[in-house]
């Protein structure tokens, strides 16, 4: 009886082994790449030893910096999609008799490909033949394709993302609200609450523990965000939308800087670590409850 709780532990060797083999493996290839100095273009780069050089010259480098401020910008995405997530499980928690006809909607957009959200987007804003660029471009608001403007580039391309993940959210919210018990919702009615005071003093609580999965769900889709912005715009115009996996990919596939191209991909790693680390904790009693 002992050795019982142990016995279990063997079915995850197949498990453990798989990760190993998609995730340890290629992590490990990619540090040790980190720490080299090569590059299929600079015949001086042909593999040698270079230690901490590449996130010396990576951290110093201010176009690390620029695109981390971008994909810091394009975060502004998730506020948006919880708001309009909530508002509109809110609503439909109320009028379950829509929920039929909306839902099958809903997901449309979410279960899209990014190639084909990206297209739609860049279609659709387009100035010359777009449904909203041609509107926009009406009403005086844009005198160009707003993703050719290095001003409303990545406005825009937050808006598509809106778009796309917003029915996410409001699926995993509306799942929540119609789980939670009813007793509460009566004593307050019965005491007189408003329904906004029920919406701050009952709702929200319960809501807590789901809105920490649905941000770390979203925080860390967003934070590798690629697919929409490289059809959309491919980083540009200039650098206006070049996140941080754009950066990566312009580096290791375009000028075939490996070893300096795996040292921003592991500070990525490691941003993305120590954001989800630091967030798990602080939000570690939230969870709890």
């Amino acid at each position: 009886m002992r050795n019982a709780p142990w016995g279990g532990y063997r079915w995850l060797i197949p498990v453990l082994a798989l990760i190993a083999v998609i995730e340890l493996i290629p992590f490990a290839i990619m540090t040790w790449y980190s720490v080299l100095g090569l590059s299929y273009t600079d015949p001086t780069l042909k593999g040698q030893y270079v230690g901490l050089d590449n996130y010396r010259q990576a951290l110093g480098d201010p176009e690390l910096g620029h695109s981390l401020l971008v994909t810091a910008k394009v975060m502004l995405a998730l506020p948006l999609e919880f708001a309009l997530g909530l508002g509109l499980a809110l609503a439909l928690s109320q009028h379950l008799t829509l929920k039929k006809y909306v839902l099958p909607i809903m997901v449309i957009p979410m279960i899209l490909p990014p190639v084909v959200v990206g297209l739609a987007g860049a279609l659709n804003l387009n100035a010359d033949f777009g449904l909203i660029g041609i509107a926009l471009r009406q009403l005086g608001w844009v005198s160009t394709t707003p993703l050719g403007d290095y001003r409303l580039a990545l406005p825009a391309i937050i808006l598509v993302d809106v778009w796309q993940w917003t029915p996410f959210l409001s699926l995993i919210f509306l799942a929540a609200l119609l789980s939670f018990p009813k007793e509460p919702y009566e004593a307050a009615r019965v005491d007189g609450a408003s329904s906004w005071q029920i919406f701050r003093r009952v709702t929200l609580p319960l809501m807590r523990p789901i809105f920490v999965v649905a941000f770390l769900l979203r925080f860390t889709d967003l934070f590798k965000i690629f697919d929409t912005i490289f059809i959309m715009t491919g980083g540009g115009p200039g650098a206006a939308t070049e996140v941080l996996n754009l950066l990566a990919y312009k580096i290791n596939f375009r000028f075939w800087n490996i070893g300096y191209g795996a040292a921003v991909v592991m500070l990525l790693y490691i941003v993305s670590f120590l954001v989800s680390f630091i967030f798990v904790k602080v939000t570690a009693p939230v969870r709890g409850t």
